[in-house]
């Protein structure tokens, strides 16, 4: 039996719209606080929200929204050939999801993907202390090993050996480092 490659996928916004989700919740949550005005997902340009969440007070409350039950609810993949991808990706590849959360948002999510993603079995799971977005203690370096990632400094922490920055740009995936995979049509045509 040949072993396959190995392809480590980054979940939130890489895997699912979590912007989106977050963005939805937060409306949902604060609709009725004094100053809310509704945030609108696709306008996001802040790593904390700050920029569409005016009522969070601090990363707290950030934290908060991302261990809330009513986010998983809201939460979809990607793109709409998100799924079909994957299960083509899975017969050629060793699909690993690689995430960064706290307890409580790990346990919801790793629920949410069993449910939406049941063919993949492999997760690591990372509990870094306030989220530092960093996943260089994760062992990737097999001679054809790739990563995909949304956050730039989790693929520089990597030791992958092929690292692909994924979707829209945003302040947190700025690189000229890595090529840009914008869609799961961009990862289809690279990988399959």
């Amino acid at each position: 039996m040949t072993t396959k490659t190995k392809l480590y996928l980054d979940c939130d916004n890489t895997l699912t719209n979590s912007t989106r989700a977050f963005c939805e919740t937060y409306n949902i949550i604060y609709r009725y606080h004094k100053n809310f005005v509704p945030a609108q997902w696709e306008l996001v340009q802040k790593w904390n929200f700050e920029d569409q969440c005016g009522c969070l007070n601090d990363s707290a409350d950030v934290l908060e929204i991302f261990e809330d039950p009513i986010l998983f609810q809201f939460l979809k993949l990607i793109n709409t050939n998100t799924y079909e991808v994957i299960r083509e990706l899975n017969e050629k590849y060793q699909i690993i999801i690689a995430s960064i959360g706290t307890p409580k948002n790990l346990s919801l999510k790793s629920l949410y993907l069993k449910e939406t993603l049941p063919f993949i079995k492999d997760y690591i799971l990372l509990y870094n202390d306030g989220c530092k977005m960093n996943k260089e203690i994760i062992q990737m370096n097999y001679s054809d090993s790739i990563f995909i990632d949304d956050v730039t400094t989790n693929l520089d922490s990597s030791n992958a050996i092929n690292k692909f920055i994924f979707g829209h740009l945003y302040p947190w995936s700025e690189t000229n480092n890595y090529h840009r995979l914008w869609d799961w049509t961009d990862i289809a045509n690279e990988l399959l």
